[in-house]
């Protein structure tokens, strides 16, 4: 239950993080490095998640119907961005997903 909680609030803090910038879409790789760096906008929580797991969620947030900004959020940390009505939806969809990646031994 306790992975849960944590990747629902992965979800709900992508949805209310930041965005730089660029126009390229960021990697999976990209979105792994941050996420066990744990300065992305989703916190120090998520420096906690195995190479594994993190891999994982960065692939399911690159195939999934998130934009690039929202993306580039997870990586930048630039508060600045307002989440669209396309990508609060998207990550809405994914929870079931990432909730995989982090209980999949």
């Amino acid at each position: 239950m306790r992975r849960f909680g944590a990747a629902l609030a992965i979800s709900m803090l992508l949805v209310a993080s930041g965005c730089g910038g660029s126009s390229s879409r960021p990697s999976a790789d990209d979105i792994s490095k941050a996420l066990r760096k744990g300065d992305s906008v989703l916190g120090a929580a998520s420096s906690k998640l195995s190479k594994k797991s993190a891999d994982c969620v960065g692939r399911v947030f690159v195939a999934s119907k998130l934009s690039d900004k929202a993306l580039e959020a997870i990586v930048s940390a630039n508060k600045a961005y307002k989440p669209s009505t396309a990508d609060t939806a998207a990550i809405n969809g994914l929870e079931t997903k990432i909730v995989a990646c982090i209980t999949t031994p």
